[in-house]
């Protein structure tokens, strides 16, 4: 990955390091981002787990999880991750973005990114967000860039204790731009 970084003019997505450990736990740790998460407000422990887990990604590895880092371009911060599993020319993507930096068009970069990669150079014919139906602004983020919701999908789950539905959105490569 560090040998072709994708970017943008304002964000750029690296592996992510051991030294991203404080900017990943000032928001992986907040309620407010974990709140449409399968999991819990990250600990300190958690977060290294998580860059163990994920430095050093290979964005073609078929069938597991890998993680990147979003990297604010102007002042080279962290300001959230993303996530992809690609499985049987299929791309399934999460993103998360720090507060601070939500609202500003990063999240809707970071799919732009993610989908101009897998169209246009991985061979990927579908790229793929499961969110909650609740989600409105990751709901409004996908339709944003041509998304559309999934006539076929619709997961009843408890996820952490609560009851929630989750929406499968879609973009293949023929409809993208």
């Amino acid at each position: 990955m560090e040998n072709s970084p994708i970017s943008s003019q304002r964000i750029l997505l690296r592996s992510i390091h051991e030294t991203d450990l404080e900017a990943i736990y000032s928001y992986r740790s907040l309620e407010e981002v974990a709140r449409y998460q399968y999991w819990e407000p990250f600990t300190k422990e958690q977060t290294a787990d998580f860059i163990d887990k994920n430095k050093d990604s290979d964005l073609d590895k078929e069938g597991e999880w890998i993680g990147l880092a979003v990297i604010n371009k102007q002042d080279n911060k962290l300001i959230g991750d993303c996530a992809v599993c690609v499985a049987e020319c299929k791309a399934e993507i999460g993103f998360n973005i720090s507060p601070d930096y939500q609202h500003k068009g990063f999240a809707k970069e970071v799919l732009n990114l993610l989908c101009d990669y897998y169209f246009n150079i991985s061979g990927i014919n579908e790229v793929f967000g499961i969110t909650d139906s609740e989600n409105t602004a990751s709901i409004r983020l996908m339709e944003s860039i041509g998304m559309v919701k999934s006539s076929d999908f619709e997961e009843r789950l408890i996820c952490k204790g609560v009851w929630s539905i989750e929406y499968k959105y879609v973009i293949t490569k023929s409809d993208w731009k």
